[in-house]
């Protein structure tokens, strides 16, 4: 039987974690003390899933179609995970992870039955809303099945096809943006199969589908979970950016790859923080005073215009995360930095504090997930 969210959320460590890897499978869980944290989490965690803001941002956030996901379909995935995929998963036995994705259904028939059923639901979606697209990006409300992309076969061929495009490719920054870049390409899926098969090996949607199960009604009606489909829209990893807001305020914006110098963002700086500042104040922040929340963390994107140049870049919003030390600082600190996020900073008073990755961060490969880390030994 499966430990609540609440109760994995209060068996975690209660002093921040010393372990300073970045883990695909946040949120990070560690530092919650009181049973009225866990439920601020929680509370915030499913205010800020896709449902609740995408209509307001409907131009400025990607094409999105729903495929709803039942209570049932829910404690399905869940049953799924534990009984295949769990302990492999806590053993970090990732060999013995891609052969199991092929084969636990031939002894669990009854999860097989429903599995298809699923499929049939999702795929038919698909054809339907999707008629001339061949590539898309799927997620459940919360999150994507990211944690996931290292276990599809063709992953190490797209690893090494993308290192093979840099003049160095011995370098560190050159393997991590490889790596960044080969995830990211690894989201693109073409049929519900291949969503669901993400999705049943995945620790972040097992954690999305306990806390959904356990917060939410179980009635039918009530029950406000989905599948996201979305065009597959190519997003350079040196353009991500986690903006802050506080009170209805962007007070600070991040790379959201970290881990990676890029030479181009370096010199689009400037740009780029102007950029999104128009987009935000706006297109975005108006349309959002409608919104339930006055803070929370948004994603934004950049993709490419009609030419390399910056100005030509559009801005799009990606996602919401609770405005919540579970929701990864990238370069700012929660701990430390919180008066910064807060705008309470003579710094940030008059525009976000923007921070990017100004020189090559030595060591960062040792702060990839150790699934990560194993297959690109090989």
């Amino acid at each position: 039987m499966s430990n609540s969210f609440a109760e994995q959320l209060s068996n975690v460590k209660l002093k921040p974690s010393k372990d300073k890897t970045k883990d695909f499978s946040d949120p990070k869980l560690a530092g919650f003390i009181t049973k009225d944290q866990i439920s601020t989490y929680q509370k915030s965690a499913l205010e800020t899933n896709m449902e609740e803001w995408q209509m307001l941002l409907i131009n400025e956030t990607f094409p999105t179609v729903y495929c709803p996901i039942t209570y049932s379909d829910a404690q399905h995935f869940i049953r799924i995970f534990e009984r295949h995929f769990q302990k492999l998963h806590d053993c970090q036995l990732f060999d013995q992870m891609r052969e199991r994705m092929d084969t636990w259904f031939n002894d669990d028939l009854e999860e097989k039955q429903w599995y298809e059923q699923l499929k049939e639901r999702l795929q038919t979606i698909i054809d339907q809303k999707f008629p001339d697209k061949k590539e898309f990006f799927a997620k459940t409300s919360s999150r994507s099945a990211k944690d996931a992309c290292v276990f599809k076969r063709n992953f190490l061929e797209t690893y090494k096809n993308e290192l093979s495009k840099f003049p160095d490719p011995l370098q560190e920054n050159s393997r991590i943006t490889a790596l960044l870049t080969a995830a990211f390409l690894s989201l693109c899926v073409t049929s519900a199969d291949e969503i669901l098969s993400m999705f049943i090996i995945s620790e972040r949607i097992y954690q999305d589908m306990l806390l959904a199960t356990e917060v939410q009604n179980s009635s039918h009606s009530l029950f406000k979970e989905n599948i996201i489909l979305r065009p597959f829209i190519l997003i350079d990893v040196d353009m991500e950016f986690r903006g802050f807001v506080y009170q209805k305020r962007l007070t600070c914006l991040s790379q959201y790859n970290y881990l990676i110098y890029s030479q181009r963002l370096n010199q689009w700086k400037d740009n780029i923080l102007e950029k999104i500042i128009s987009f935000f104040n706006q297109s975005i922040q108006t349309k959002l005073n409608k919104y339930k929340l006055n803070d929370y963390v948004i994603d934004f994107a950049l993709t490419k215009g009609d030419d390399e140049n910056v100005n030509s870049m559009k801005v799009w919003v990606i996602e919401l995360n609770p405005f919540m030390e579970t929701t990864d600082g990238a370069l700012f600190s929660w701990q430390h930095e919180r008066y910064l996020l807060e705008g309470q900073s003579n710094e940030n008073k008059d525009k976000p504090i923007f921070r990017i990755t100004e020189k090559v961060r030595q060591g960062s490969w040792s702060m990839l997930p150790i699934s990560i880390r194993q297959w690109i030994k090989k």
